[in-house]
C-alpha cells in the first residue's frame, strides 16, 4: 500500500496496479535521485520540495502477439513533488511529472544518490 502519496496520486497508482496486473511483466531495479537539482519553495505556509528521480527498471507489456518478446531494461525521468505535512511529520509525494531533458547533467554528478533493489 502507497502511504506516502497523495490520496489522488495513490487511486491513479492503484487502478495503474490492477490493470497491469495482466497485462505486464517485470521488476524494479533502483533508482537514481539528483539531490543537485533540487527546488524548494513555500507556499501558504506549506513546504514544497520538487526532485528529480530516475527509475530503473526491467519491464515488457504483453498483449497476446509479443509473448515471446524478452522483458527490456528502461529508464524514466520524473520530477516528483512532495509537500511537508506537518501533522504527520513526513514528505507527501502530491504529483509526478515526467521530465523531458535536453541533456543528461540533471542525473550525472558527485549529488545523484543511487539505490538498487
Amino acid at each position: 500500500m502507497i502511504n506516502t502519496a497523495a490520496d489522488n496520486i495513490v487511486k491513479d497508482y492503484e487502478e495503474n496496479i490492477q490493470f497491469a496486473k495482466t497485462n505486464w511483466k517485470g521488476t524494479a531495479l533502483g533508482t537514481r535521485i539528483d539531490l543537485g537539482n533540487i527546488k524548494l519553495s513555500k507556499e501558504n505556509e506549506q513546504y514544497r520540495v520538487e526532485i528529480p528521480v530516475e527509475f530503473h527498471n526491467k519491464q515488457k507489456r504483453y498483449n497476446g502477439f509479443n509473448d515471446s518478446e524478452p522483458i527490456v531494461e528502461t529508464f524514466e525521468e520524473y520530477w516528483l513533488a512532495l509537500t511537508y505535512n506537518e501533522k504527520f511529520k513526513r514528505w507527501i509525494i502530491v504529483d509526478v511529472k515526467d521530465y523531458y531533458a535536453l541533456n543528461k547533467e540533471f542525473i550525472e554528478g558527485n549529488d545523484v544518490v543511487k539505490s538498487e533493489f
